[in-house]
């Protein structure tokens, strides 16, 4: 079994898609949800070109860099802020009715988040790790999953166009599928593997917290 089979086997079975907060949504999903959601998901915009840059300080690499900054770039809209990711996020709150000044980060949020700076700054094999597994492959995952929600919700509920969602599967799918090449091209020795192995594991118990904290508002 190769590499990236591996590293995607333990995303999909890992319980973060198991989680109540996600399943109830796939069945029904509320404006209230989803305005939480993609609160939350600003926070994490803001900070997630912030794991790239640190990732990329990592390594001498020179086709790592390259790859790495491409996606900081194509995150930032390729010159154009206006169409960088946190922006096209904030647009999308905005046409919701949410202002970026409402927006509150939960403890939970800023647990994930401080864990992923960890990550980012450890090694450059830890960090690819939870970058692309546990972070391109995974929001793949979850934003489809949230997309098809999105949708059935848009049709009972006067919604914008799912602009921001469709950016994002976009960008997941090629961003995922080249740093899943990256990780095959220098993972060449079993400790580099394993500690690949471990960032993506580390990132998703840390992105599983995320998703305790939505399920915990809903409880208040």
């Amino acid at each position: 079994m190769s590499l990236t089979k591996e590293l995607k086997l333990e995303v999909e079975n890992h319980p973060i898609l198991r989680t109540k907060w996600l399943v109830d949504r796939r069945k029904s999903l509320s404006k209230e949800d989803l305005c939480l959601w993609l609160s939350q998901e600003y926070f994490v915009s803001v900070d997630f070109v912030n794991w790239f840059l640190w990732t990329a300080s990592l390594t001498n690499n020179v086709d790592a860099k390259i790859l790495l900054v491409h996606n900081i770039w194509e995150e930032l809209g390729e010159g154009d802020a206006s169409r960088s990711h946190v922006m096209v996020l904030t647009r999308f709150l905005r046409e919701i009715g949410i202002a970026e000044s409402e927006l509150k980060i939960l403890h939970h949020t800023q647990k994930y988040l401080n864990d992923m700076k960890m990550l980012t700054n450890s090694n450059i094999y830890s960090a690819l790790g939870a970058l692309g597994p546990a972070n391109e492959y995974l929001l793949k995952l979850e934003y489809g999953q949230m997309y098809e929600s999105y949708l059935r919700l848009k049709a009972e509920e006067k919604l914008p166009n799912a602009f921001f969602f469709e950016v994002n599967l976009e960008a997941d799918e090629s961003h995922s599928a080249e740093l899943f090449k990256l990780i095959e091209a220098i993972c060449d020795s079993p400790q580099k593997i394993e500690q690949v192995k471990e960032g993506n594991r580390k990132a998703l118990d840390a992105r599983l917290q995320f998703y305790e904290g939505l399920e915990l508002v809903g409880k208040l």
